[in-house]
């Protein structure tokens, strides 16, 4: 990890998000004491926790791996936690039936996980944690081995369970849709350091860099070379041989900075219509591939410039190897300079 400086509020849901290899597991192993903290300082509830054990943190995990007792029952596996603290039996009884309802476990409490879907085995070992009440949820890809409709069906259910308890809760994942669909927050990671935090709406509009604005995203950004034109205090920007006019606002947030190239200006392919060759504000493009995706379908054009993909619907898609014009939706654009660094995000949208 470097420098990661990262304040997460009491009842809040936290999402750590990125590649493989950025870090995501390593910071959640050290927030749960399982990997030692070399530099800096853990604080929960402002009192630093780097040198207390694991076991004292109060800290309830989820694995990807469900981590089961082969040998034991539903029941027995999720009531092994309260076991350990000794905990009386009447009691354990009682809280091992009422997660098992809350997880529609009821049924299955006398099997072993052999016997149980992967879904069944993600919920026990949800319920291993959520029999605890502790001070913070550590989840650790707990989706991860789960086909689609699964992930959306326990997604759902852990959303459900957070608003119910309100713990504080930190998951790891590298599935954007997931992290917008359980998270409060999401924290973007990458190679180490921490990129940005916000909503995942904060993340597409108002992406810190261009890792970030290429990471989120359900298609992959196109990225165009591009230049400034600055003139009788408007500003364009010049693609090949168009030059499209920015914004009010997006001129303001250039104005007076001092800019390097080169310059990228970055397109999500849903905000890209394809348009008749010659029309207004419009690069010149050759239709490649059409890639039918359902109600719509992805166009990969060639320009002068680069590729572009633009996804717009099914029934509106050009032929293969047809001449068509390429207009962006300028307003919903970034522009990164040549550290990657976003030009048209300013600091009050940072959240």
């Amino acid at each position: 990890m470097r420098d990661l400086d990262l304040v997460i509020e009491d009842g809040e849901f936290v999402c750590i998000l990125g590649p493989s290899g950025c870090g995501k597991s390593s910071t959640l192993r050290m927030l749960a004491g399982l990997e030692p903290v070399t530099a800096g300082d853990i604080l929960v509830d402002g009192t630093r926790i780097n040198d207390v054990s694991a076991r004292n943190r109060d800290m309830a995990m989820v694995f990807e791996n469900y981590a089961l007792y082969p040998h034991l029952d539903v029941y027995h596996n999720i009531a092994m936690p309260l076991v350990a603290r000794r905990v009386r039996n009447d009691e354990i009884r009682d809280r091992v039936f009422r997660v098992c309802e809350t997880l529609r476990l009821t049924e299955q409490i006398n099997s072993r996980p052999r016997t149980l879907s992967g879904g069944q085995r993600q919920r026990v070992a949800l319920g291993r944690a959520l029999i605890r009440h502790p001070r913070i949820f550590l989840m650790d890809e707990p989706l991860g081995h789960l086909e689609a409709h699964l992930r959306a069906e326990l997604r759902a259910e852990i959303r459900r369970l957070h608003e119910q308890r309100g713990t504080t809760t930190v998951y790891i994942t590298h599935d954007q849709q997931e992290a917008g669909a359980v998270g409060d927050r999401i924290a973007v990671m990458n190679a180490g350091r921490l990129q940005q935090v916000g909503s995942l709406h904060d993340l597409l509009n108002w992406p810190v860099n261009r890792f970030v604005a290429q990471f989120i995203g359900e298609w992959p950004l196109n990225l165009l070379p591009v230049n400034l034109i600055a003139e009788s205090g408007s500003m364009s920007i010049r693609v090949d041989d168009l030059a499209i006019p920015l914004t009010p606002m997006q001129t303001r947030r250039l104005t007076g900075a001092k800019l390097e190239s080169p310059l990228e200006l970055g397109v999500r392919p849903d905000d890209v219509e394809i348009v008749n060759v010659g029309s207004a504000l419009s690069l010149r493009a050759h239709v490649a591939v059409v890639e039918p995706q359902g109600d719509t379908s992805v166009v990969v054009a060639e320009t002068a410039v680069g590729r572009v993909n633009a996804v717009v619907p099914s029934t509106e898609a050009p032929i293969t190897n047809s001449a068509v014009g390429l207009k962006f939706a300028i307003a919903q654009a970034h522009l990164f300079g040549p550290d990657g660094a976003s030009l048209f995000t300013g600091l009050d949208n940072i959240k």
